[in-house]
C-alpha cells in the first residue's frame, strides 16, 4: 500500500486517512479522534510523513483502539512511535497479530464520551466506538461501505457467525449518529442513521 497522504475532518474531533490495498482492491481507512484526555488512533494505518506531521499537531497521542482482531495493521509503529498503549474489545486478543495492553468490555469508555460498543458475529473482538460529542460511530467490519456496492454485510465467509452479524448491527440503531465511518469505504456523513436504519431495515434474500 502506498502511504495516505491526505488527512480529512470528518466530525468535530474525528480525522480520517485512507491508504488503498492493490492487491486486495479495498480500501484501509484509519481514524483520529481528539478527546479531552488525548487523541486516539483507530485501526491504524502509517500514513505519509507529511500526514504524521499533521496528526502530530491534533495534541498527545494516549492510544490505539483496534475495532477487531485483524486490524493490527501498523499499529506495532504507533505503539513505539508514541509510547502509547493498544486497546481492544475483551474478545479480540485471540488471534491478534499484536498485543493488547487494556482489554475493554461492551459499554465500556475508552475515554469520556467515547464508548465501545460490541458486535459479535463478524471479526474476532469485533467492537465499534461511539463518539457522542461528534455524533459518529466508528465500526470495523460490520458493515463495508464500497463506491460501487454500497452499504454491505461483511461477506459470510469471513465472518464468525453471518446471523449473529446481523443481529449485532441493529444495537447501532439505538445510537444518536449522524456520521458512521467504515474500516473499509468512505464515511456516510450528515443523514447516516437515516442510511444505516434503511439498510439494515431493508427485506435480505434468502440464500
Amino acid at each position: 500500500m502506498k502511504p495516505a497522504t491526505r488527512l480529512t475532518e470528518i466530525a468535530p474531533g474525528l480525522q480520517r486517512w485512507s491508504s488503498f490495498h492493490t492487491e486486495w482492491k479495498v480500501d484501509f481507512s484509519s481514524y483520529a479522534i481528539q478527546t479531552d484526555q488525548g487523541v486516539i488512533f483507530v485501526d491504524p494505518v502509517k500514513p505519509s510523513p507529511a500526514v504524521q506531521k499533521k496528526l502530530a499537531a491534533l495534541g498527545a497521542p494516549v492510544g490505539v483502539f483496534l475495532t477487531n482482531s485483524n486490524h493490527a495493521r501498523d499499529t506495532d509503529w504507533f505503539r513505539k512511535t508514541y509510547e502509547i498503549q493498544v486497546y481492544a474489545h475483551e474478545k479480540a486478543p485471540t488471534d491478534c497479530e499484536t498485543k493488547i495492553d487494556v482489554l475493554l468490555l461492551d459499554g465500556e469508555k475508552l475515554a469520556p464520551g467515547l464508548q465501545v460498543l460490541h458486535l459479535p458475529g463478524a471479526s474476532s473482538g469485533e467492537a465499534a466506538l461511539f463518539f457522542k460529542s461528534a455524533g459518529a460511530v466508528l465500526v470495523g467490519d460490520t458493515l463495508l461501505n464500497s463506491a460501487d456496492k454500497g452499504l454491505a454485510f461483511l461477506p459470510d465467509d469471513y465472518c464468525e457467525d453471518p446471523k449473529q452479524l446481523r443481529r449485532s448491527a441493529q444495537k447501532l440503531l439505538a445510537l444518536n449518529f449522524q456520521t458512521i465511518t467504515f474500516a473499509h469505504g468512505e464515511p456516510i456523513v450528515g443523514d447516516a442513521k437515516k442510511n444505516i436504519t434503511a439498510f439494515l431495515k431493508a427485506p435480505r434474500k434468502k440464500k
